[in-house]
């Protein structure tokens, strides 16, 4: 049985943080696919959760070629990610895609911020899955066609998204903080201002002020 090492640590554990946020996109759009309104909708959400099972079985191959297991690495983190799922739990269908949308890509900046400690190899896989946007063009073209339907979702998707930014913007600080990320408060400070301005421009490609 493979066993846990100090020098190994560090890689794999920011590999599995990656790893449980993609198995967590794919239990959501999943979900979602369920409670879709059409037939088409269910169809792209059960494609988009294939995708991100997909970039799940590539981070965990990665950590299983490290001599780690990937159900245990996550195991470690389980606890601080169930608190941010239960703080954001979304109130319908639209809330559900919009905390896809927020919250996915406000910690794939955080966690572009972290990948310096990785060995080469596990940095491209990560890198790779990161860059991965086919969830976000969808969740983006099917939340803009939602708000045209019914501009009345507007005003409460922008609010929901508010309450997602200030959640996940400070499990984003921690994880710099956890693994060095930012050598001064100033660095920090403009990773966080940096994850902001991605976010500020995702939401204005939503019609919606961040």
């Amino acid at each position: 049985m493979p066993q846990s090492s100090s020098a190994a640590s560090t890689p794999v554990t920011t590999l599995a943080v990656i790893a449980h946020g993609q198995l967590t996109a794919f239990e959501r759009s999943a979900t979602d696919a369920q409670y879709a309104p059409t037939m088409q909708d269910r169809v792209d959400l059960a494609t988009v959760a294939g995708h991100s099972l997909d970039n799940f079985s590539r981070l965990a191959a990665r950590i299983g070629e490290l001599g780690e297991d990937t159900t245990a690495q996550m195991q470690h983190v389980q606890q601080a990610y169930s608190e941010l799922r239960d703080r954001t739990a979304p109130h319908d269908w639209h809330e559900s895609l919009m905390k896809g949308y927020v919250l996915d890509g406000i910690m794939h900046d955080f966690y572009r911020a972290v990948l310096t400690g990785l060995d080469e190899e596990s940095r491209q896989v990560a890198t790779a899955v990161l860059d991965d946007t086919r969830q976000a063009e969808y969740l983006r073209t099917r939340l803009a066609a939602a708000i045209e339907e019914d501009p009345s979702l507007s005003s409460r998707l922008a609010l929901w998204g508010r309450k997602l930014v200030a959640d996940s913007m400070g499990r984003g600080r921690r994880l710099i903080r956890r693994y060095h990320a930012a050598e001064t408060q100033e660095a920090e400070a403009q990773m966080v201002q940096q994850a902001m301005t991605a976010h500020s421009r995702r939401m204005s490609a939503l019609g919606l002020v961040a």
